[in-house]
């Protein structure tokens, strides 16, 4: 009895993490199902080849912490789907923002669209481009990133398969194919029965009145339908099927219990407590790509995610940090000052938390303080 106890607790918790992610019911499954009696799908070696803080630590049972969710497309070189998720234990919600990916960044002074970063700054030893993916969301939101999970989205499609796919009125005729991508969707407007099949085609088609964020929208509504007709305990019986895709398929900086306790988290948040939102951003007439919002996002950044940045510049004599007194500070009095004042997460490209003193080059970086 105590063991199918925990299969119904495990099965609920990663139907309820469906609200993460459009491929974070693979993720979760997977590792919280590994917890106990398969191998880890944990990325050790990818991990440890990360600059120090790339990912920044904190304790996931006390404070809130963001996950960067990608899915790769069927080359395994574009992030298909980028999402950005907070998951708040102490304030009980959950925030989840989509990335679409098209917005174009300038990122290790290559300007792209965000989608190929990951394929960019590839690295062929580790077989991954996700700390780049990582770094380079970190420089457009400025939100520090404490764990990534990435899938591809065959595992999203025999998922939806084996939960006995989706209820979902289609919101027009969708007609696109692209042998390269082995990618050949068909689907007619109205309320229909999706499989895993065409519900990967209905996630994937990109060509509306207004592009990518069309997509969103309907990739978000997919979710609540998903949600709503699978959080239920009948499907107990499908956690070992739904583990056998996952493993093969994931590659994440979550260990299993970071995952069990993440979906305990969501089971207790609720859907009623999870936002959905999307980056801001502003199309660009003729153009195939989206500009980001600065001020936008920085207001989502303080309301939605609870932190507040301060930036600074350093040229060898005097320290210009932008903080909420406007100061100026000499070397000496810097960075304690603005850790005085709350900013308590710090990256500096080109240098460490502490500055040399006989630098002589210009340093910039980010403070950032959990409002």
């Amino acid at each position: 009895m105590r063991r199918k106890n925990r299969k119904k607790n495990i099965v609920l918790t990663i139907l309820n993490t469906i609200l993460v992610s459009l491929l974070s019911i693979c993720a979760v499954a997977g590792g919280i199902y590994c917890a106990k009696i398969y191998t880890t799908p944990y990325s050790n070696e990818i991990v440890a080849s990360f600059d120090d803080d790339t990912l920044h630590n904190v304790s996931i049972k006390k404070e809130k912490y963001n996950i960067l969710i990608t899915g790769t497309d069927k080359s395994g070189m574009l992030t298909d789907v980028l999402m950005l998720a907070q998951i708040d234990p102490v304030d009980n919600k959950a925030v989840v923002m989509s990335i679409p990916r098209d917005t174009w960044v300038k990122y290790r002074g290559r300007s792209s669209k965000i989608t190929e970063v990951y394929s960019a700054f590839y690295n062929k030893k580790e077989k991954t481009g996700i700390e780049d993916t990582i770094l380079a969301v970190r420089e457009l939101t400025d939100i520090p990133i404490h764990h990534f999970v990435k899938v591809n989205t065959k595992a999203f499609r025999q998922c939806i398969d084996e939960l006995g796919g989706v209820d979902f009125d289609v919101p027009q005729n969708m007609r696109y194919n692209d042998p390269a991508q082995d990618l050949y969707i068909n689907l007619k407007k109205g309320q229909q029965h999706l499989d895993g099949d065409k519900a990967e085609q209905l996630v994937r088609f990109r060509h509306y009145p207004n592009g990518d964020i069309g997509r969103i929208e309907v990739q978000q509504t997919f979710l609540h339908a998903l949600a709503q007709q699978k959080l239920k305990p009948k499907y107990v019986g499908k956690i070992d099927d739904i583990y056998s895709i996952v493993i093969k398929n994931i590659e994440t900086s979550m260990s299993p219990d970071d995952f069990v306790e993440c979906g305990s988290q969501l089971l207790e948040i609720g859907t009623e407590n999870i936002e959905t939102i999307t980056l801001p951003h502003a199309f660009v007439n003729g153009a195939s790509y989206v500009k980001p919002v600065s001020t936008e996002i920085a207001n989502i950044r303080r309301n939605a995610f609870g932190y507040t940045v301060a930036k600074f510049k350093y040229d060898g004599k005097v320290s210009k940090v932008f903080l909420s007194s406007g100061k100026t500070l000499k070397k000496e009095d810097f960075p304690k000052a603005a850790e005085k004042e709350g900013y308590d997460i710090i990256w500096e490209p080109g240098a460490g938390t502490e500055i040399p003193a006989d630098t002589d080059m210009t340093v910039t970086g980010t403070y950032v303080r959990k409002n």
